[in-house]
């Protein structure tokens, strides 16, 4: 696995484990994507998708990946920091039929970003509050995308800073090198509209908000 932040992807890997990726897919086969990620499929949907290509950074078990190709896209690229995410992907995939369409790369986008190709469609699930340098990861997501791109992302609150601090100091006490940030929304916004891009949707739930941007420049 290539990685330029080693220790958080050493955190990624024991904090995202077998047990986790189990647990979660688990818990999607028997209800579906969970609520935030729901609202964000829906959002990529409404806008109609078929035959639009997927590149989907920190797919976890795949719940975005699987709900697209079932309602037409054409194929995916799924780029997870987590060995374990990505097997449980795959079994998921083969159980639904799809795994000829994706392909999976272990590593940290931002490294492998220049050998991976653009795609009609970007999302990052809880992506962006496991990455410190949220502005590389923006730009270089975001200029992957030629038509959608979508984000899952903590809101910046004193409630998101203190249950963050909070966390943090646990992944400390407990020797692990993963930490989650809260990042401000205005530096995503800023990478995300040079690029050419318009937010199309947003919606708050919670401690997280979702957002789907639209190209409108070439």
């Amino acid at each position: 696995m290539s990685c330029s932040h080693c220790s958080q992807c050493a955190g990624i890997e024991s904090e995202f484990d077998q047990k986790m990726a189990t647990k979660e897919l688990l818990a999607y086969r028997k209800e579906g994507p969970v609520k935030t990620t729901r609202i964000l499929i829906d959002a990529l949907l409404a806008g109609g998708i078929s035959e639009m290509t997927l590149l989907d950074i920190g797919g976890g078990i795949g719940a975005i990946q699987h709900e697209l190709l079932k309602a037409g896209a054409s194929s995916c690229i799924d780029v997870e920091a987590s060995q374990a995410y990505i097997e449980a992907a795959k079994e998921e995939a083969k159980r639904q039929g799809h795994a000829d369409r994706t392909n999976h790369l272990h590593g940290d986008f931002v490294d492998l970003a220049e050998d991976i190709p653009q795609c009609d469609i970007v999302t990052l699930d809880r992506v962006i509050c496991c990455y410190r340098d949220v502005r590389g990861l923006v730009e270089k997501s975001v200029a992957h995308a030629r038509r959608l791109y979508g984000l899952v992302y903590p809101l910046d609150n004193w409630h998101a800073r203190i249950a963050t601090a909070l966390e943090n100091a646990s992944y400390r006490l407990h020797g692990s090198p993963f930490r989650i940030f809260v990042h401000p929304p205005e530096v995503v916004e800023e990478v995300v509209r040079a690029e050419g891009f318009e937010r199309r949707f947003y919606r708050e739930d919670g401690m997280w908000q979702i957002a789907v941007y639209r190209r409108v420049q070439p």
